[in-house]
């Protein structure tokens, strides 16, 4: 395949692009640092990315920048393997720190800009990270764990000029910005290959503290291409990024897949339903994500003269059926479904000629990838037919195309992929046309717009309180069709504990879409006989007569 003519053409195509085609993009992009420097000769002085202060960067632009941090990153002390935290809002610099830091051949470690206390000390220490890139305005929360984080060997700072000499860290550290005056060194780049590790990004736990998951190249070069595909992204798209980047879903499904598709990124900091259709018409948006709540919270907006001026436009979205047929027909918009995890990345959606007709059943998730296989398997092991509900599972048919491993923890890695499938802890079926449609998690973990939150690492915080003596987190139904964090606390004996307590001690101590939304309190949890706490009951119980909800006072 000529290199100018990747990715290849949506007209008159039927289907998925073949699995020969994946192995094409890896053979011309086999790591993101090399999609990046292919691309800038590619397509050179085009417009890559604009941010929403107007800063407008070429592919060329991109290339340049990020050969300028490698070198940086080399001359203070970054080597290959070593991990380095993105600890940043969105910016252009979020973006190429963590290109350079891949061609440098170090180990992006993304970081939710939510962290505080505990959970950002865990990110950082459970991905053992050596170096940390942070925006200064992030400088306060790590100050306050500053001396909790030994292995911390260098800061590098986004926003020269923002802090006052007495806010710097007192770990050594460096500007970005004056990194960007360095004469790159090419014997500073380091040769990568599929296979090895292209981003360290957390994901939330069940039972236990939230994992961290090791995506390799190769992982995020093939979920790119399938969504490529799905939404029918060219290179004349223009893809409006607001989902924060440290997590997958703007890192490969927007940033990556942009790159690879030749088309244009418009990045914002974060999602603003209010000036939403604004944006769409002043960049001229063809594509956006929407996962978790946005497509509800769109609908709940008062109406717009804006929301269907506009050309042909796709969200790459999985919703519920309900809200799936009133935002396309509300606001004339495509929806190409989706499934997928930190793990896996997407390996379900629909072709883009069934997404462009309408004719992808509202409320499915989609068919399966030619870069993987998709199973619903029962507690024995033995696979289901359609119709049938079961685990969903997942293995790579291109090498390397999902995850490598929990990163310090191989009993949960060989857990997770026992009978060399991927289980996903979800449960799912098809239909008779190859349809997977999500019914639940098997996991004990909350989605909460758009933020995976392991039950247990609440309830973990919740239990310092001095006047809690129990605490079982469960999701919650919420009116944008997510979930909400419902707190049932058992009080210590003799306690005048009230829920107010427990919400100002939350905001406190853990992030702040982690703080319960629900407080109920409880004589005692039930349980089994072993002491288990039975947390259906709770979830089946769901907001009672007697519970506490901070949203009404």
């Amino acid at each position: 395949m000529n290199v100018k003519g990747f990715t290849p053409t949506h007209e008159s195509k039927r289907g998925f692009f073949p699995e020969s085609i994946y192995n094409d993009a890896l053979r011309l992009y086999p790591t993101v640092a090399d999609l990046v420097t292919i691309k800038a000769k590619e397509n050179g002085d085009k417009i890559w990315m604009e941010f929403q202060n107007g800063q407008t960067f070429t592919y060329k632009d991109a290339d340049v920048i990020t050969d300028c941090l490698a070198t940086g990153f080399c001359q203070s002390g970054v080597r290959v393997d070593d991990h380095v935290a993105i600890f940043a809002l969105n910016s252009p610099m979020w973006v190429f720190s963590f290109l350079g830091i891949l061609k440098v051949g170090g180990v992006p470690v993304t970081v939710n800009t939510g962290f505080i206390k505990d959970p950002l000390i865990y990110n950082l220490t459970a991905s053992k990270s050596e170096y940390l890139i942070i925006d200064s305005r992030l400088m306060d929360k790590f100050e306050a764990i500053e001396d909790s984080l030994p292995a911390i060997k260098h800061v590098f700072i986004i926003g020269k000029g923002a802090l006052n000499p007495a806010d710097f860290p007192r770990k050594p550290y460096s500007h970005i910005e004056e990194l960007l005056t360095i004469k790159p060194n090419p014997a500073h780049r380091a040769s990568r290959q599929i296979c090895d590790t292209s981003a360290m990004i957390l994901t939330s736990g069940t039972t236990g503290p939230s994992k961290v998951v090791c995506a390799t190249n190769a992982q995020f070069i093939a979920t790119a291409l399938f969504l490529i595909d799905a939404a029918g992204v060219t290179g004349e798209s223009i893809y409006y990024s607001y989902l924060p980047l440290f997590h997958i879903m703007a890192l490969d499904m927007a940033m990556i897949l942009s790159v690879l598709a030749n088309a244009k990124l418009v990045l914002v900091e974060k999602f603003d339903p209010a000036i939403f259709w604004e944006h769409v018409s002043q960049y001229q948006v063809t594509h956006f994500p929407a996962v978790g709540p946005i497509l509800e919270m769109l609908t709940k907006m008062p109406p717009s003269p804006l929301e269907k001026d506009h050309g042909p436009l796709t969200a790459v979205a999985y919703c519920s059926k309900e809200i799936w047929t009133h935002a396309q027909e509300r606001f004339d918009i495509n929806i190409t479904g989706g499934y997928g995890s930190t793990e896996v990345g997407i390996p379900i959606s629909a072709p883009n000629d069934v997404v462009s007709r309408r004719d992808n059943p509202p409320g499915a998730c989609g068919l399966v990838g030619p870069h993987v296989e998709v199973k619903i398997m029962n507690e024995q092991g033995e696979f289901l037919s359609p119709g049938q509900t079961g685990e969903i599972v997942v293995r790579p048919k291109i090498p390397w195309a999902i995850f490598t491993r929990y990163y310090g923890m191989p009993d949960a890695t060989v857990n997770a992929f026992r009978g060399l499938w991927f289980h996903t802890a979800d449960a799912g079926y098809f239909d008779d046309q190859g349809y997977l449609f999500f019914v639940d998690r098997l996991k004990d973990a909350i989605r909460r717009k758009g933020e995976n939150i392991s039950s247990y690492e609440v309830e973990q915080v919740l239990l310092k309180h001095p006047e809690i003596a129990q605490a079982s987190v469960v999701p919650a139904n919420s009116e944008f069709g997510d979930d909400e964090v419902m707190a049932v606390v058992v009080p210590k004996p003799q306690s005048n504990l009230t829920p107010e307590m427990i919400i100002s001690f939350s905001k406190e101590n853990m992030p702040h879409f982690w703080v319960p939304r629900y407080i109920r309190f409880m004589d005692a949890l039930p349980a089994t006989p072993t002491g288990r706490v039975e947390k259906f009951k709770l979830r089946e119980q769901g907001v009672t007569p007697d519970t506490y909800d901070r949203k009404t006072v």
